[in-house]
């Protein structure tokens, strides 16, 4: 997916989210946002939104001198989660059809977004996902590659979401599947890494594969080559938000094999998607 026009205030919105979050003085949330914007000028307009959007927040982590400003909120919205992991394991185990409510669970963590918003209704969103279709649904095409397969990789998207990616890790691994689960090498926005991998107890359903590097989605030439090789040779790819998306939804590899699951939040991914803001999907290139 190529970067359009409407990327650029997000950009900038991405950063304001991030300063006013980290506690940034306006003085130097104003001076950073304007230093931007001679960056955003620079930007490659062949490349993806996500990696676009990590140059610029990259620089802004340097400006504000802070590696992690998502660190604390990660942590409680991986408790918040945490907190409700119990219950939802509960549903699955009177659900008449477990991976596919897993999958709705799964794509209702996906609300948790403070890249695009300060705050999130998860109790709200698990509701309205449990009890809502998907838009665009490849259910019955997943079953049935999923039923040629040995292996899985889930692509994690962000921190508290990796509880509800637990839930389907380990539905998959009920099913007699080996999962592996991709998480960021560094921090980035609320992004889950290695640490929150930990927290949520994903480690101990899956494997935990880190990318190498801080770049939002799983863009093939700025991962690790250990990531790489996960995404190429797996069986099935379940790849988990926008950014991933936004990444992954060109690549050769994708095709048929990869299968998108994320909330609509923008309306260019949902052109990029067959979809309207707002809706719920999964499916495959």
């Amino acid at each position: 997916m190529q970067t359009s026009a409407d990327c650029i205030h997000c950009y900038l919105k991405q950063a304001a989210n991030c300063m006013s979050l980290s506690g940034v003085d306006e003085e130097l949330r104003y001076q950073v946002l304007l230093d931007l914007l001679d960056d955003i000028k620079a930007l490659d307009r062949l490349g993806t939104p996500a990696e676009n959007s990590t140059v610029i927040l990259l620089k802004v982590y340097r400006l504000i001198n802070n590696r992690d400003p998502y660190k604390d909120i990660k942590a409680q919205s991986n408790e918040l989660a945490l907190g409700l992991y119990i219950g939802l394991k509960d549903y699955l185990e009177r659900s008449g059809n477990r991976l596919f409510d897993a999958l709705k669970i799964a794509a209702a963590g996906n609300i948790i977004d403070l890249g695009i918003n300060k705050s999130f209704d998860l109790d709200g969103s698990l509701q309205q996902c449990l009890n809502t279709d998907f838009a665009i649904n490849d259910y019955k095409l997943f079953q049935n590659k999923l039923a040629e397969v040995d292996d899985v990789v889930i692509v994690c998207d962000n921190a508290g979401e990796i509880v509800f990616d637990r839930l389907l890790a380990e539905e998959l691994s009920r099913l007699g599947k080996k999962v592996s689960c991709i998480v960021k090498g560094g921090p980035i926005l609320n992004d889950a890494t290695m640490e929150d991998a930990r927290q949520a107890g994903l480690d101990k359903i899956a494997a935990i594969i880190a990318t190498g590097s801080s770049y939002l989605g799983a863009p093939l030439n700025r991962i690790s080559a250990g990531a790489r090789s996960a995404l190429e040779a797996a069986g099935l790819v379940i790849a988990k938000g926008q950014a991933n998306f936004e990444s992954l939804e060109h690549e050769e590899i994708a095709r048929g094999r990869i299968f998108f699951l994320l909330k609509i939040k923008c309306e260019c991914v949902g052109q990029a998607a067959g979809a309207a803001l707002g809706d719920m999907v999964f499916f495959t290139r």
